[in-house]
């Protein structure tokens, strides 16, 4: 009896040290910086009490299956799994990889020989230099605005389903990052040398093709001519993370397709919309769009990013913080998505602290929007038509959370935040298959457009 004591008792100190450690490695954080740690989840999974919570999750999301599975049997007598609404979703896969390649391609070769004939050339002095500069800075806004329009052009033209069209937006969004970085990145550093060298024919340091072959793929927004490797690949957290993915995939369309798209039928059978309709409809929203937020999260953050990270070697999996234990939304959006905050961080919030003489909630505030524009363009593209769901919503919502309690401590905020996540996913797809059925059905609903321009010329008439 002793020994099981003593066992026990042991047990519980490796696992408060494993929690302990890992609090101390998301304090010392900080942004921009790389180094070799794992993601929290891998650490926290160590510990027994909370590997049972994903044990729980497992063992609710096969009940779930099972649960249709039976369904199915005993009403019909065989699996009446229908795959409909992935064929309306995923089409025309050879365009997407199609407009991939000639994404990645001239992201690769063009920005990257672009740049160096840039700075191999810059042998110029006074007037003349700076319109040499001003020049290849001209090129540059073009190259970006053609990785812009181009593949979107592609998306329109071809009428690519939403999956489809979302693919190559994301990819498009993430090169534009990066381009962006590595642009940033080596420009300082050749004008930094240019001040500081004597002799007019620079003969500067620049990075090598083959980093920046790795950046690319990089699990990261932000380009260092080195990052932390590990020493081999473990070929069986690849396998295992990447599985893992493809099972969440197949779990987010069971829940999309089984719980909300009957939800969503709703706008298109009943004919008028009501206060009490919203209500109801929201409510049966938000359960099954928190298991799609945490399928999702987990599935992307972790799974799908440390797979990627573990086949490249690349050993700072910081991917993600705890969000579920924070009291603010300004720490929230932080923790949850660190590879495009870190972004964010570097490349708009500290450039606009610089503008701005230091003021940091007209910095945060342009921060918000950016992401706001990047949220509601991949929408507007996607979708086909523009209703400003996003930018209403985390605009409005999302800075007025952020301002009445930036630095907010507490077990009720927390509540408060944690309360606000099923709130936003349930009334950010409402609005926008409300927007849907109203295109379907222009005769009995108004569209946002109908409502804004039927508002202007009510208001002209009174005049």
């Amino acid at each position: 009896m002793s020994d099981l004591t003593k066992h026990m008792s042991t047990n519980d100190d490796l696992n408060y040290e494993s929690f302990h450690s890992v609090k101390i490695s998301i304090k010392h954080r900080r942004t921009g910086e790389f180094t070799a740690r794992r993601s929290l989840l891998t650490d926290l999974f160590q510990i027994t009490h909370i590997n049972c919570i994903r044990n729980a999750f497992v063992a609710g999301f096969f009940l779930l299956i099972s649960r249709q599975a039976i369904n199915d049997l005993l009403h019909y007598g065989r699996f009446d799994w229908t795959f409909d609404l992935l064929k309306h979703a995923v089409g025309k896969l050879h365009i997407v990889a199609f407009v991939w390649c000639l994404m990645t391609l001239s992201t690769l070769f063009i920005v990257f020989y672009s740049t160096y004939m840039w700075a191999s050339n810059r042998k110029f002095t006074g007037f003349y230099l700076k319109l040499y500069d001003f020049i290849w800075s001209l090129i540059y806004v073009f190259y970006i605005a053609g990785l812009l329009v181009i593949p979107t052009w592609q998306i329109i033209k071809q009428q690519l389903p939403i999956a489809s069209a979302a693919i190559i937006l994301g990819e498009q969004l993430r090169q534009m990052m990066k381009t962006h970085s590595f642009m940033r990145e080596n420009v300082d550093k050749i004008l930094q040398q240019s001040k500081s060298s004597k002799d007019k024919k620079l003969s500067f340091e620049f990075s090598h093709f083959t980093q920046y072959f790795y950046f690319i793929f990089a699990p990261t927004l932000l380009y260092r001519d080195h990052y932390p490797r590990t020493s081999k690949i473990q070929w069986n957290i690849v396998m295992q993370m990447f599985g893992q993915f493809m099972i969440i995939l197949c779990l987010v369309y069971h829940i999309v397709a089984y719980f909300w798209v009957p939800i969503f039928q709703r706008f298109f059978t009943d004919d008028e919309i009501t206060l009490e309709f919203a209500i109801s409809t929201i409510f049966d929203l938000m359960l099954p769009g928190v298991l799609i937020v945490i399928l999702a999260f987990y599935g992307f953050f972790h799974c799908w990013l440390n797979g990627f990270a573990e086949l490249l070697r690349f050993d700072d999996r910081m991917f993600y913080e705890d969000w579920w234990n924070l009291t603010s939304a300004a720490t929230f959006w932080r923790s949850w998505n660190v590879v495009v905050h870190d972004w964010l961080y570097v490349y708009v919030y500290k450039d606009m602290s610089k503008l701005l003489n230091g003021n940091r909630n007209l910095s945060a505030t342009c921060v918000v929007i950016v992401s706001a524009l990047f949220h509601e363009y991949f929408m507007i593209i996607t979708l086909g038509f523009f209703s400003p769901v996003l930018i209403g919503w985390f605009g409005i919502f999302g800075m007025l959370f952020r301002f009445s309690f930036p630095r907010a401590k507490g077990t009720q905020w927390n509540i408060v935040l944690l309360a606000f996540v099923p709130i936003c996913v349930a009334v950010i797809p409402y609005f926008y298959v409300l927007e849907v059925s109203a295109r379907y059905f222009p005769a009995k609903r108004k569209t946002f457009w109908n409502m804004v321009f039927n508002s202007e010329k009510q208001m002209n008439n009174e005049l």
